[in-house]
């Protein structure tokens, strides 16, 4: 089933492109309609201007994933701290990881704002463990790396060096919309640690990976128009720029390219439950992925009626749907 729409909205898809982003039913929760709460221009994840005006509390599900209030209120502090640095980084990346890794004896010299995370990082080490803060540093490095690539090309496609090609692309953007840090505070905001021989699954990566790549099409996608203007990499910019598809061309390789991402999603939880069927955790942590993705895409398609057609530099609009099967 189509989610309903209203008459304007009705009228704008008729002007536009519309892009069917596939959910499985299940996966729809009515406590998802509160997503729609965007008060920021343009909805980007991560970008700092983008992101302040965001009830964070909305983005991508989260309070539908909390087993405790406490953790939940914890972990959307580290995001709203995550979400003002900004994709800089902001500070040194060695303060700035070990803060996010509550590292102990961190100088007293590092600015409030950086200390301030450091002491909610302390919270969900107490109750994760050093190693697992470890893991989400690594995530967090990843992120910076990425971010620092994508900047890289982004001087070099403003200077009017060809867009990179798409297999350069993905991975890049998968590690820089900032899902792999997210999906490590699942563990932390379901109280459901993964153990050892779940977390070394090749399954385990690959739910990840998909589900990641998910919510990169879906803000490549909600970005795109934005993103052309300001040279930042983008995945239908590749495919309008580099590869010469029309809009239309685009829009179904990003449908096709997320229908993909969720049967691999699909797969790898499925091959995930058969491997561990009584370790509730797994269960657990499989739907707060779940709910994650779906949010992310929840709140970007029921975004306030300016911003839920992307207006492309030229030719007609992209406009956003879900569709539950």
């Amino acid at each position: 089933m189509k989610f309903p729409r209203d008459d304007r909205s009705r009228m704008t898809a008729e002007l536009a492109i519309e892009v069917t982003l596939r959910y499985p039913l299940p996966w729809f929760s009515p406590g998802d309609l509160g997503l729609q709460e965007v008060l920021s221009p343009g909805p980007r994840l991560l970008g700092g201007a983008g992101f302040r005006g965001l009830a964070v509390a909305r983005l991508g599900g989260w309070p539908t994933l909390a087993a405790d209030p406490q953790r939940a209120a914890t972990a959307l502090r580290f995001l709203t701290f995550w979400a003002l640095l900004g994709e800089d980084g902001g500070f040194p990346e060695a303060e700035l990881l070990a803060a996010v890794r509550g590292s102990d004896g961190l100088p007293e010299n590092v600015p409030p704002a950086l200390r301030a995370w450091w002491e909610v990082a302390r919270r969900c080490r107490a109750a994760m463990g050093p190693a697992w803060c470890g893991r989400l540093a690594e995530d967090f490095a990843d992120w910076l790396d990425a971010n620092r690539c994508e900047a890289h090309w982004r001087a070099k496609i403003e200077a009017e060096a060809p867009y990179p090609a798409r297999q350069d692309l993905l991975p890049i953007r998968v590690a820089s919309v900032g899902v792999a840090p997210a999906i490590d505070f699942l563990e932390y905001v379901g109280d459901c640690p993964l153990p050892l021989a779940v977390r070394s699954h090749p399954a385990h990566a690959a739910v990840r990976r998909y589900a990641a790549r998910l919510v990169a099409v879906q803000d490549d996608l909600v970005g795109v128009a934005e993103d052309l203007v300001s040279h930042r990499p983008n995945l239908l910019g590749c495919m309008l720029r580099n590869e010469g598809l029309s809009p239309a061309a685009a829009a179904a390789e990003v449908e096709a390219l997320h229908d993909e991402s969720l049967c691999g999603l699909t797969g790898a939880s499925q091959l995930l439950r058969a491997e561990f069927p009584r370790v509730e955790a797994v269960t657990r942590w499989l739907r707060a992925v779940q709910t994650l993705c779906h949010g992310f895409a929840r709140w970007h398609s029921t975004t306030p009626h300016d911003h839920r057609t992307t207006r492309l530099p030229s030719g007609p609009g992209l406009a956003i749907e879900i569709e539950y099967v």
